[in-house]
């Protein structure tokens, strides 16, 4: 019996592959991983499924006249094996014939997908080098994953770092964070994957601290389980797709309240009177008050405002989930969210300010 040991790195996480006599017999997270994921277990049923597609396969019609084939039969038709060489050969020709008759236009270089697989054999990465080494292709920008905010934060901000950097750390939350404001909530699944794999799932330990902490915690979703019970948050239930609208009656009422910090607006901020005047309903003649976001969220007036007035005077940190942003104007509630934080002066504080919600 022979037993060989393979360190690996998926999107689930870090672990080591145990082979036994050529066939994966288990896959052990990573010894440092507080938290590892338990999509790992997958792995083993998923290599040997009889679900796997294990040879390469053609459909049918195409591959006996290649673009003389009927293309209404897509999706219809079935498909046949063939084997390795014959497929290269395959997609040697077809590539070739493309190129010849197109040029780069005519190749897609996008191939968007995950599955597995980690940053080495991560198929968008492979199939772009493999068609930019050979002449260029079509390329693609962006992903489904935070699109909206990713293209619009640097006209806000000058970066996208609240997706995908840190702004603050988890040490400096559980010590000085007053208040935490999930819009979307604090789902650990959303923590399970990341792009190449984390060597450390830290976002339930920390938030066991948070809760041993007594901090207190706003779960803003339309699920109370998009936030582990362990945390003891309160969970006020909105209506999907109007986080922006309690946004700005959160800031109506600050402004209301004359709670704003205007020494931050005006020496780090451009652009505050024109949302005030959104606010107070001088550009559109509505004004963006709590009774006016509760008919559109669901969340009671009263609520609303006693909400904005605990976001006065403590350290608080708002967080949205990328969720929030996967819809229609997706990049309105990232921009009021850093706009809310911004009237707190709180944009670069330690355990304050806005970020998303998915960070490990």
């Amino acid at each position: 019996m022979s037993i060989k040991r393979y360190p690996q790195l998926a999107h689930w996480g870090a672990y080591t592959a145990v082979v036994e006599d050529g066939r994966l017999i288990r896959c052990e997270p990573f010894v440092d991983d507080p938290d590892p994921s338990p999509l790992l277990d997958s792995i083993v049923p998923m290599v040997y499924s009889d679900k796997r597609i294990r040879k390469p396969a053609v459909r049918r019609s195409w591959l006996q006249k290649r673009e003389g084939s009927d293309r209404t039969l897509r999706g219809r038709e079935d498909f046949v094996e063939v084997d390795w060489e014959f497929a290269l050969d395959l997609v040697a020709q077809e590539n070739r014939r493309v190129r010849d008759r197109y040029g780069a236009s005519g190749l897609f270089t996008g191939s968007y997908g995950w599955s597995s697989a980690g940053r080495l054999h991560h198929a968008r990465s492979l199939v772009r080098r493999f068609y930019f080494s050979g002449g260029g292709g079509v390329d693609q920008q962006g992903n489904y994953s935070w699109g909206a905010a990713q293209f619009f934060l640097p006209y806000v901000i000058g970066t996208f770092s609240p997706l995908t950097g840190r702004v603050t750390s988890w040490p400096s939350v559980v010590e000085h964070c007053e208040l935490f404001v999930a819009f979307g909530g604090l789902a650990l699944k959303n923590a399970q994957v990341s792009s190449g794999g984390a060597a450390e799932h830290a976002l339930k330990p920390w938030l066991q601290k948070l809760a041993r902490k007594g901090t207190p915690v706003i779960n803003i979703s339309p699920m109370r389980d998009d936030c582990p019970e362990f945390v003891n948050a309160e969970w006020i239930p909105i209506r999907p797709n109007t986080d922006v609208a309690l946004m700005l009656a959160l800031a109506y009422e600050i402004q209301r309240l004359g709670a704003q910090d205007e020494a931050f607006l005006h020496s780090h901020c451009v652009g505050y009177q024109q949302l005030a005047d959104y606010l107070n309903g001088v550009s559109d003649g509505v004004a963006k008050t709590p009774a006016w976001a509760s008919d559109i969220t669901g969340i009671p007036t009263a609520r609303i405002a006693l909400l904005a007035r605990q976001l006065i005077g403590v350290r608080s940190f708002i967080t949205c989930s990328y969720s929030v942003q996967r819809a229609h104007r997706g990049e309105q509630p990232y921009w009021m969210m850093i706009a809310l934080s911004a009237m707190l002066g709180q944009v670069g504080c330690r355990a304050a300010g806005s970020r998303s919600a998915t960070a490990q």
